[in-house]
């Protein structure tokens, strides 16, 4: 073959570049779509990786961040809120009124073992007030003057106690009542008549204190015994001795009793 068919048959230099440029081409694109599908799939199959931020924030449900909504929101209560006027103060009822506190009976003094319950006819028959002295009614003329040389109008020393006092005859302030000896007379002494003589000391209030049984009649009767434990409610004067009453001093008291009869113990 002559050489210009061999030159004219051959193709040129451009023709076979392109030529490979083509089939190259064609690979690389064939070999950059394959690398593409490969990494979206790889994309979508890989899990999501958390970063250290997102995982401190902790899940919230239902709160708004944001202030201007949370503000919102208030306005709108309030607004669907109804408007309620302010109620009137009712008035009180009125307080119940307290009955007053009851008073308290007194208590019942305790009497003694010997207690006599006596009618009222024995009561006017035992007081004293209307009876008197029944031995020495009329009084006695004799005065401190005479026995000691006092003042004229002084009263009288019936005797001497045992550590030298004179002893004065206790003249009556107020007489005591029946019901204030009643309760105090022995059943021993009942529908007999006596007396019960004791020694007291005058004090203050024309009260006497320190009271002794001297002598009773009749003997057994025990109305000495009465008259000392009912002296805490006698008034006696003070003897009076340089015209003036003297407190302190010793007083002789006669306390006379008539009988009670013996069915009133029963009633």
């Amino acid at each position: 073959m002559p050489v210009a068919e061999s030159i004219a048959t051959r193709p040129s230099a451009s023709v076979r570049l392109r030529a490979s440029l083509g089939q190259r081409g064609i690979a690389f694109g064939l070999a950059l779509l394959v690398e593409l599908l490969v990494a979206l799939l790889l994309w979508f199959v890989a899990p999501a990786i958390r970063t250290r931020e997102e995982d401190r924030v902790p899940a919230v449900f239902g709160i708004e961040a944001s202030g201007d909504h949370e503000a919102a929101d208030r306005k709108e209560a309030r607004a669907r809120q109804p408007r309620t006027e302010p109620s009137k103060p009712r008035p009180l009822p009125p307080k119940p009124v307290e009955p007053p506190p009851e008073t308290p009976d007194p208590p019942t003094p305790q009497l003694p073992a010997d207690f006599v319950k006596l009618t009222r006819p024995d009561f006017r028959a035992a007081d004293i007030a209307d009876k008197g002295a029944p031995h020495d009614a009329t009084p006695r003329r004799e005065t401190a003057a005479n026995d000691a040389g006092g003042a004229p109008g002084d009263s009288p020393v019936i005797a001497k106690g045992p550590n030298g006092q004179s002893i004065y005859r206790g003249d009556w302030y107020r007489m005591p009542t029946a019901a204030q000896i009643i309760p105090y007379i022995s059943r021993r002494a009942l529908n007999r008549a006596g007396e019960g003589v004791i020694l007291c000391r005058i004090v203050a209030d024309h009260r006497v204190e320190d009271c002794q049984e001297l002598r009773e009649t009749p003997r057994g009767s025990g109305y000495a015994g009465t008259a000392r434990q009912a002296a805490w409610q006698f008034r006696v004067r003070a003897p009076r001795i340089n015209g003036r009453e003297v407190l302190g001093s010793l007083v002789q008291i006669t306390v006379p009793f008539a009988g009670a009869r013996d069915d009133a113990a029963d009633e």
